[in-house]
C-alpha cells in the first residue's frame, strides 16, 4: 500500500474509492455509489469507518487490527526515518522522545511538542494516517514497534510530585487533577484553598485503587494499558534509555545519527535527606522540598498496592531488553 495516502480528513476521489473498496470488501464500488461519494466529498476516514461497520465487511472482510482500538492508540508515533512505531507513555520520557521524533522527521520544534503533535499540523501520530496506510506499516517486517517503560513506583511518585505538589496550581495541570479532587473531596466545585492544601500521596493511591480503571488519566494509568492492543517488538527500561537511543539511531540514515535524544523536563532532586515519612503530609507542607527519594512516600501498604495494581507493568519490565 502506498504510504502517501492523503489526510484521512481529505475528500475521496475515484482511485481512493477503488482502493478502499478493494482493501475492505475485495470488490469495486458500484459506479453510482462511487459518484455519490465523490459528490458528497466524503472524507477518507468516514469511508473507512463505513466499510468497517458494514455487514458485508463483517461477513467476508479481512479481520484488520485497527490502530484506534485503545484510548491512546491514535497517539502512536510513526517515525519514518527510523522505521519505528513508538508508543509514548505519559511520565516515561514522553516529552523528550516526542521532541526527538519531530527533529528526526525534519520538523522544527517551535511550540510545545504535545500541541504540535495533537494539532495534526505534523502528521506523526497514527490518528492522522488512514487505516490502510497504517495497516501496511504494521505488516511491514522492516518496521519495529517500540516502547519505553518505567518502574511503577518511580512513575507514580514522580507524577504525584509533578501534578499534585509542584505544579498543582497550574491551569493545564488542573485539567488532569480536578477529577481526583472531586472524587476524594466529594464536591463538584473545587476551590483554590482546596488545591492549595492539596491531597496526600496516600489519598492519591486511594483514588487510583477505587476509581474506575477506564477513567484513569494517562499520567497514572497502567503502562500496560497503552500497550494492550498491539504486539511490541522492543521494550526498553527508562534507565537504559541510552540503549533505546542507539537502537533508533542505528536504524536512521547516517546523516541523522548526530541528532541526539537529550532529556527534558527532568525534575531536580532535593539536596540532602529527609528523615521522616511523608505519605500522609499534604502538599502545602511539601512545597519547601524538591523531588525527594521515593522511600519517604512509601509505606508497606502503599508499596504492596502499587505492586498489585500495576502488576502487569512489572511483567512487561521483565521483558525489556537488557
Amino acid at each position: 500500500m502506498d504510504r502517501t495516502d492523503p489526510d484521512p480528513k481529505a475528500p475521496v476521489d475515484a482511485a481512493l474509492i477503488e482502493a478502499t473498496y478493494r482493501f475492505y470488501l475485495g470488490r469495486s464500488a458500484h459506479p453510482e455509489t462511487a459518484q455519490s461519494l465523490i459528490e458528497r466529498q466524503l472524507p477518507l476516514r468516514r469511508l473507512e469507518n463505513n466499510m468497517l461497520n458494514s455487514r458485508e465487511y463483517w461477513k467476508k472482510g479481512p479481520v484488520l487490527a485497527t490502530h484506534r482500538r485503545g484510548p491512546w492508540d491514535g497517539s502512536i508515533l510513526v517515525v519514518e526515518p527510523a522505521r519505528i512505531l513508538f508508543c509514548p507513555i505519559a511520565k516515561v520520557a514522553n516529552t523528550s522522545v516526542k521532541d526527538w521524533a519531530l527533529r528526526l522527521s525534519g520538523h522544527a520544534v517551535d511550540k510545545p511538542v504535545h500541541t504540535l503533535l495533537d494539532s495534526g499540523k505534523v502528521r506523526l501520530q497514527a490518528r492522522y494516517r488512514s487505516e490502510r496506510e497504517f495497516d501496511a506499516i504494521m505488516r511491514d517486517p522492516d518496521w519495529a514497534r517500540v516502547a519505553i517503560l518505567r518502574d511503577p513506583v518511580d512513575r507514580l511518585i514522580s507524577c504525584y510530585w509533578d501534578k499534585f505538589v509542584r505544579n498543582r496550581r497550574v491551569a493545564s495541570v488542573l485539567h488532569h487533577t480536578t477529577p481526583v479532587y472531586r472524587f476524594l473531596l466529594g464536591c463538584e466545585e473545587i476551590t483554590e484553598a482546596q488545591v492549595e492544601e492539596g491531597i496526600t500521596f496516600r489519598q492519591f493511591c486511594h483514588y487510583i485503587n477505587l476509581a474506575p480503571r477506564e477513567q484513569m488519566d494517562p499520567h497514572w494509568a497502567p503502562q500496560s494499558r497503552y500497550l494492550e492492543t498491539c504486539r511490541w517488538d522492543h521494550l526498553f527500561r527508562i534507565e537504559d534509555i541510552d540503549a533505546f537511543e542507539r537502537f533508533v539511531l542505528d536504524r536512521c540514515p547516517k546523516a541523522l545519527r548526530r541528532e541526539r535524544l537529550g532529556m527534558q523536563n527532568v525534575a531536580p532532586r532535593h539536596e540532602g535527606t529527609v528523615d521522616e515519612a511523608l505519605a500522609d503530609v499534604v502538599p502545602a507542607r511539601l512545597d519547601k522540598f524538591r523531588n525527594l527519594p521515593n522511600a519517604v512516600l512509601l509505606t508497606p501498604d502503599i508499596e504492596d498496592f502499587i505492586r498489585d495494581y500495576f502488576a502487569l507493568d512489572y511483567v512487561l519490565l521483565d521483558r525489556c531488553a537488557r
